[in-house]
């Protein structure tokens, strides 16, 4: 007997070594997955911003554009009214010399004011020198408001069509990266709701039959609600009791809530089983029928999963069902010790 209980010791001393290992790779693989969902939802924030700052620099090329291609028109209509004013200017000084060569038969134009009109004038109604002064003086007035011709117009403007063109290739590269960046939004959220969909079919099938195994018949369901898109919709449940009529778990009584929660728990690790299951007084509200159940569905879960359920539980009928139970006792007052019993073994020594 000393030898076989040494022998159970040292396997329980092992088994406790290894147990002791299993919260520090729980938490590790916790860590991992918490760190992927962060740098998911940091790189979905910088795919946002990026988008953001996109449109906003798109916006703002957009503006410069407009401004720059509405000061080219400004220059072009000036250009054109300069070119305009000097040719009629050319035009009008190429008759007034003709008519005073023609009327007067002079040939050396120095000689010829070239604001003069006095070959149309009649010659019994020659202005007077001081009229024609005042005349000449106005009329360079009038010419000085005309201002100077941009002879650097055409520079300037081959200087912003090439300003232009370049802000209309920065245009369309930025137009295709907000594409890109849309297009790698939308086939995320699609995947997203694909697999989210895949899911949610799994698990409402595993809840259904879960809930029958509890409550001896009956059906349940989930769904999605308050929104069309998967990814945005809340979850509702609608189970029917044997012998009830289809509604909502808000209106079951606390054991049927009980039981449908933990339906839906299970229906969960059975699609997908994790290695650790901590359950803390889930059987409180449940008669001993219903614990019956509970414990008989634990025990199946236990044979088609690898996932190692632990019970915090002051339920007899529960503890009687357990293969190990663990618990602490007062030997001498004020000092605590930890008691594990292995039920199994225990019946087999009863044995």
């Amino acid at each position: 007997m000393i030898t076989e209980l040494s022998d159970r010791k040292n396997k329980l001393l092992l088994e406790l070594s290894e147990n002791q290992k299993n919260p520090e790779r729980i938490a590790t693989s916790k860590g991992q997955n918490l760190q992927n969902l962060e740098n998911i939802k940091k790189r979905n924030e910088e795919i946002e911003n990026e988008l953001t700052v996109s449109e906003k620099k798109y916006s703002s090329i957009n503006q410069n554009l407009k401004e720059i291609q509405s000061k080219l028109s400004g220059l072009k209509e000036n250009k054109a009214r300069g070119e305009a004013t000097v040719e009629g200017i050319d035009n009008r000084k190429k008759d007034l010399l003709y008519s005073v060569k023609s009327e007067l038969n002079i040939e050396n134009e120095d000689s010829i004011l070239p604001q003069s009109d006095l070959s149309q004038v009649p010659p019994d109604n020659l202005p007077t020198l001081e009229d024609q002064s005042n005349k000449a003086e106005r009329m360079r007035k009038q010419r000085d408001s005309l201002g100077s011709v941009n002879l650097r117009a055409d520079e300037e403007t081959q200087k912003y069509a090439t300003e232009i063109k370049k802000m209309e290739d920065d245009r369309a590269d930025l137009y295709s990266a907000i594409v890109k960046l849309k297009t790698s939004i939308d086939e995320l959220n699609q995947k997203g709701r694909e697999r989210l969909l895949e899911a949610f079919t799994k698990v409402n099938r595993k809840f259904n039959e879960v809930y029958t195994k509890l409550f001896n018949g009956g059906t349940a369901k989930i769904e999605l609600v308050d929104s069309e898109d998967p990814l945005e919709a809340g979850l509702e449940m609608f189970v029917s009791p044997p012998g009830k009529r289809l509604q909502s778990i808000s209106l079951l009584s606390g054991g049927e809530q009980a039981l449908t929660a933990l339906s839906l728990i299970f229906a969960v690790f059975l699609v997908n089983p994790s290695p650790i299951c901590v359950l803390d007084e889930v059987d409180a509200p449940l008669d001993d029928a219903n614990v019956t159940r509970f414990c008989g569905l634990l025990d199946e879960l236990t044979k088609i999963t690898k996932t190692k359920f632990i019970l915090i539980t002051h339920h007899a009928l529960t503890m009687s069902r357990m293969h190990r139970l663990y618990g602490v006792t007062m030997a001498e007052q004020g000092v605590s010790q930890l008691v594990s019993v292995d039920l199994q073994k225990a019946e087999e020594l009863v044995a």
